[in-house]
C-alpha cells in the first residue's frame, strides 16, 4: 500500500501526493490514528525557551572575526559547523565575495577548535552561501557562479557530495527549483515518508518562502510559496526546518524594515498549515542590530543565526551567535 501525503499549496488547499489508498479503512481506526499522531506531535513541540543569546566562540576570532561571518548550520554530527565569511585564510583585507568555511569540535560541549576553507569545486570566485549539510556526507549551499539552469548570475541552489577518494564532486544546480531570480537558503526535510525544499527567492518580487515536494521519480515538483509564512510588503528568506517538520524559523523584516528580526511557526503535522509566525524574543534579537539566516540543530536545541550587533571582537560586521533550549524530556538547555 502507496502511502499519501497531504500538502497546503499557496492557496491554503490540500494537495495529496502518492496513489490512493485503498479505501477499507474504518472511520474509527483512522481516527485513532489521528489521535496518536497528534499525540507525537504535541509531545515532539515540548522544548522550553531560547536562552540569552552569545557569540559562538567569545574573546576569540576563530570563527567570529572582524569581517563578515554568517550564514551558520550545523551538521547532522554536531561536531561540525558551516557558514559563510569574505575573509581571507591569512586574515589579510578581506574578499569582495563570501565563501565557505566549515569549523569543528571535539564534543558538543566543547570550544569551536579547528577551521577551514572548502576547497573548489565547492568555492569559487563567485559568491558561495548558505551552506546545508546533509546526511550521507552531502552539501547542499547557494552560488553565484554562471548558472546552467537559467544562463544568469543570480543566485542558485546547488548540491554535491564529499567523496572518500575524489573529494568534493562537481556541484549539480536544482534546476527544477532554481529560477532566472535569486534562491537562498535551502533546507531539506525528510519526514514520514515525504521529502520537501524550503528555500526563498524573490521570482514574485520580495523574497518570500517557498516549499517544493520531491515526486515519485525523484524529481522535484513546482515550488509552491507557501502563503500563511508570508507577510504582503516583507521580506520572509532564509528558512530552516526542524529535522521533523514541524518547525521552522526564517528571518523577516516584517516590523522593522532596516532591520529583519527571526521569526518562528510550527505545525501539529505535516499535513497541517503552519501557525500564524511570531517573532522571537529579546534573547535571541536584538533591539536595532540585523538578525539573519536561523537554523536548528537536529535535536531542535540549538539556534544558531548571524547578527550585526556589537560583538567581543568589536566593528558592525555581522558575526555568528548562538542560544540554547531544553529539549522534549531535558529540563536543561
Amino acid at each position: 500500500m502507496t502511502k499519501t501525503f497531504d500538502i497546503h499549496d499557496a492557496g491554503g488547499h490540500l494537495r495529496t501526493y502518492g496513489r490512493p489508498r485503498a479505501r477499507t479503512l474504518l472511520t474509527g481506526i483512522a481516527v485513532m490514528l489521528q489521535i496518536v499522531l497528534c499525540a507525537s506531535a504535541a509531545r515532539a513541540q515540548n522544548f522550553g525557551d531560547w536562552s540569552p543569546a552569545v557569540s559562538i566562540d567569545p574573546n576569540r576570532q576563530l570563527v567570529n572575526t572582524l569581517v563578515n561571518d554568517g550564514c551558520p548550520i550545523e551538521a547532522p554530527d554536531g561536531l561540525t559547523l558551516f557558514f559563510a565569511s569574505n575573509r581571507r585564510e591569512d586574515l589579510s583585507p578581506p574578499n569582495t565575495f563570501l565563501d565557505i568555511w566549515v569549523a569543528y569540535r571535539a564534543s558538543e560541549d566543547a570550544p569551536w577548535s579547528e577551521i577551514e576553507r572548502l576547497p573548489g569545486p565547492v568555492n569559487t570566485v563567485a559568491n558561495e552561501f548558505c551552506p546545508t549539510p546533509l546526511p550521507g556526507n552531502r552539501l547542499m549551499f547557494v552560488s553565484t557562479r554562471r548558472s546552467p539552469c537559467s544562463g544568469t548570475n543570480n543566485p542558485d541552489i546547488y548540491i554535491t557530495q564529499h567523496h572518500p577518494v575524489r573529494g568534493w564532486l562537481e556541484p549539480e544546480p536544482l534546476c527544477g527549483v532554481n529560477s532566472t531570480f535569486e534562491e537562498f537558503s535551502p533546507s531539506f526535510v525528510d519526514a514520514d515518508g515525504v521529502t520537501m525544499l524550503y528555500f526563498s527567492s524573490n521570482r514574485a518580487g520580495l523574497h518570500k518562502i517557498y516549499v517544493s515536494v520531491m515526486q515519485e521519480d525523484g524529481t522535484w515538483g513546482t515550488p509552491s510559496p507557501v502563503a500563511e509564512l508570508n507577510q504582503e510588503g516583507a521580506v520572509d528568506a532564509r528558512p530552516n526546518v526542524r529535522k521533523d517538520g514541524l518547525e521552522i524559523v526564517f528571518d523577516s523584516t516584517r516590523g522593522d524594515p532596516a532591520n529583519p528580526d527571526i521569526f518562528t511557526s510550527t505545525r501539529a503535522s505535516l499535513s497541517q498549515p503552519w501557525s500564524t509566525p511570531r517573532r522571537l524574543g529579546a534573547n535571541v534579537n536584538s533591539a536595532t542590530a540585523a538578525e539573519s539566516r536561523p537554523s536548528l540543530s537536529r535535536d531542535g536545541t540549538r539556534l544558531y543565526f548571524g547578527s550585526t550587533r556589537a560583538n567581543v571582537n568589536g566593528g558592525v560586521m555581522a558575526d555568528i551567535f548562538v542560544s540554547t533550549r531544553p529539549g522534549p524530556g531535558n529540563s536543561q538547555p
